[in-house]
């Protein structure tokens, strides 16, 4: 079965006015936000994505790219191919940001796919697990500092009289257009047609219920692997579900995603998934968000103990019975949450 890098192999030659923006072009942009721009010419101007994608490939050796995760690695070696493809070639990278400090990490950037329409992208988190910590907060914090960045950033880059918009983004980076897209400013929102998160956290039960859900629901597109787990955590009623090619957490890397032609393949979520999704909903129902802010630092402290910095490590038997032997001090309710996660990402 194809995958999105047999897509832009096939249809690379076909420009946009030939063959409209899609699914599958929504992954490929969300998966080019985690290359890290910086050090282009993308900061001082707009580029097309030839351009810029050839300054990136000529200063990064794929070597040291790819020990930054996959899907790093995923995005440079897509990028090898999107720079000769003609559908791809011309569309202009313009407004890139990317802030860290010890509270946040936020990163987006707009590509200009033509006269009438651009995707706004948010970078998500990789399989490292300080990224499944950022996830996890959103369970007890909102706004996060990215929301507020995120609302910040659309509200700068969205004009009334400009191109239509579509927001998207990948793991976190979907979130971040969930929230970007219900917080705008109000006389700004009608210029956004479509709302893509990729396998990305749903809300609180708040923010679920407010009007500002409601109001862009039908432009909410939430893609989710058959065994999904960032996708399941939080509160969402709708889901396109893809079949993946890998299971559990390894999932979540969008190029494990099947495609036919040019569609996603349909699927069912796991049993796996929806145990997820019920039971963690049900326990976090159990906690004050001061509760959750605790139970989420002590989880990954316990982590931390056992040396488990990646999604990989969770296939070390050493480090799995290490953190299993520091869970004991924790309380039965965080025990509960902690097994159920462990449950759904361990192979």
């Amino acid at each position: 079965m194809a995958n999105l890098f047999d897509y832009v192999k096939k249809y690379g030659n076909e420009s946009f006015l030939e063959k409209s923006f899609n699914d599958i072009d929504n992954l490929v942009f969300s998966s080019l936000s985690y290359l890290d721009f910086s050090k282009t010419e993308i900061n001082k101007t707009s580029c097309t994505l030839e351009y810029i994608g050839k300054e990136y490939l000529s200063k990064n050796d794929f070597k040291d790219v790819k020990k930054l995760g996959i899907a790093m690695k995923d995005a440079y070696q897509l990028l090898e191919i999107l720079v000769t493809k003609k559908r791809y070639q011309e569309v202009l990278l313009s407004d890139y940001e990317y802030k860290t400090n010890r509270d946040t990490q936020f990163c987006a950037l707009t590509f200009q796919i033509s006269n009438n329409l651009k995707y706004i992208c948010f970078e998500g988190t990789d399989e490292q697990i300080s990224g499944w910590k950022e996830d996890l907060k959103l369970a007890s914090t909102f706004p996060v500092p990215a929301h507020i960045e995120a609302v910040r950033y659309v509200n700068e880059h969205v004009s009334f009289f400009g191109p239509d918009i579509i927001l998207g983004g990948h793991s976190k980076g979907g979130n971040l257009a969930l929230v970007a897209g219900m917080y705008m400013k109000f006389y700004k929102s009608g210029k956004v047609k479509k709302i893509y998160s990729n396998d990305g956290p749903g809300l609180r039960m708040k923010e679920f219920s407010s009007k500002q859900y409601q109001r862009i629901k039908k432009k909410y597109i939430h893609i989710v692997p058959n065994s999904s787990v960032v996708g399941m955590l939080l509160k969402s009623d709708k889901y396109q579900v893809v079949k993946s090619s890998k299971q559990n957490i390894f999932g979540h890397a969008m190029s494990t995603w099947q495609i036919e032609d040019d569609k996603l393949v349909p699927s069912e979520l796991s049993y796996k998934s929806k145990r997820l999704e019920n039971n963690v909903h049900a326990l976090l129902e159990l906690y004050s968000d001061e509760e959750k802010a605790e139970v989420t630092d002590y989880l990954f402290g316990v982590m931390e103990q056992a040396d488990i910095k990646e999604t990989f490590d969770l296939l070390n038997l050493k480090k799995l019975l290490k953190m299993k032997k520091n869970l004991k001090k924790v309380d039965t309710k965080a025990k509960m949450i902690a097994r159920e996660f462990l449950f759904m990402i361990a192979v």
